[in-house]
């Protein structure tokens, strides 16, 4: 949910294209009343609802919120970050949503979406404190709510999975289990990254090597959406790689791919290259794989 021209069609597009999804958002027309669609995440169909942002629209909803409200799981909340003068009306609708689940005493997750936060204003002083201003005024409904926010992008891909898969977490109380285990895995091996991903991208757990800059992770998502086309394409279930970040510093890593039934899901390790002696790199890949009966164990769990 969210005004007009937040972006939320946009966001919807992208988590569910992935691969060249800008000629299609660049053609997108503003949604009338609600669009439906449904996915499935380990094993589960999801029922997903874009509400159009346009004012008829969202009176509509507001006059009659038991019948677009109620059953409710997660609410995505998608605010413009670059358009500060619709910020107090953003907000204004918000509450009146909050309010009536809070009536219901439906306590739904939120998850607050800063959208259009592209690359160039990352460092830009007031779009940050504006932004920081609506978070402390947001804050108040945290003894209702779960709330939590993220800055977004359609520039970074990663953003937009990130959020979409952190606020799927909250409806798997043992996914976060995943990253622990990554977390413990990555001390023994001093691993760049750990990451777990189902089919249509959706992070189930991951653990960065601490102080790993954006323009890293960025580089290592998108060499993974390369990779993980090829591995579809080629039928793989196993893929190893080499590449290097803007600064020289190189890295291996492989991608292998974990099925249960008509699950699959993609494991990816990623670790510092050593140029001088690439048999002690691929010695490490292969003790970090060793550890993938546990990962499989914990899949387990989660999808049962």
């Amino acid at each position: 949910m969210g005004l007009d021209n937040a972006g939320k069609t946009s966001i919807i597009t992208a988590i569910t294209k992935r691969f060249g999804f800008e000629e299609e958002i660049a053609r997108l027309t503003p949604t009338r009343r609600i669009a439906r669609d449904s996915f499935r995440f380990l094993g589960i169909e999801f029922n997903r609802m874009d509400f159009g942002g346009q004012r008829q629209y969202r009176e509509e909803y507001l006059k009659h919120p038991e019948k677009y409200l109620m059953g409710t799981d997660l609410l995505f909340y998608v605010i413009d970050a670059q358009d500060f003068n619709r910020y107090i009306e953003s907000i204004d609708y918000l509450e009146e949503v909050l309010l009536f689940f809070k009536e219901e005493q439906e306590y739904v997750p939120i998850c607050i979406l800063f959208h259009k936060f592209d690359p160039q204003l990352v460092n830009d002083k007031d779009i940050n404190k504006r932004i920081l201003t609506l978070k402390q005024a947001l804050t108040r409904y945290s003894n209702d709510f779960d709330i939590f926010f993220f800055e977004t992008t359609i520039f970074d891909i990663k953003s937009i999975m990130d959020a979409f898969s952190s606020g799927l977490s909250m409806l798997f109380e043992k996914m976060e289990m995943v990253s622990q285990l990554f977390s413990q895995i990555s001390k023994n091996y001093n691993t760049i990254l750990i990451a777990l991903f189902d089919a249509k991208g959706i992070t189930l757990g991951e653990h960065f090597r601490p102080h790993l800059q954006l323009q890293e992770k960025l580089t290592i998502y998108e060499k993974y959406i390369v990779l993980q086309k090829r591995v579809v394409s080629e039928n793989r279930t196993l893929l190893e790689f080499s590449d290097k970040f803007h600064s020289g510093e190189r890295f291996s890593g492989l991608i292998e791919v974990l099925s249960f039934g008509n699950l699959e899901f993609y494991l990816l390790f990623i670790v510092e290259e050593d140029e001088s002696n690439l048999e002690n790199t691929i010695t490490l890949l292969d003790r970090i794989e060793a550890a993938k009966p546990q990962m499989e164990n914990l899949i387990l769990q989660i999808i049962q």
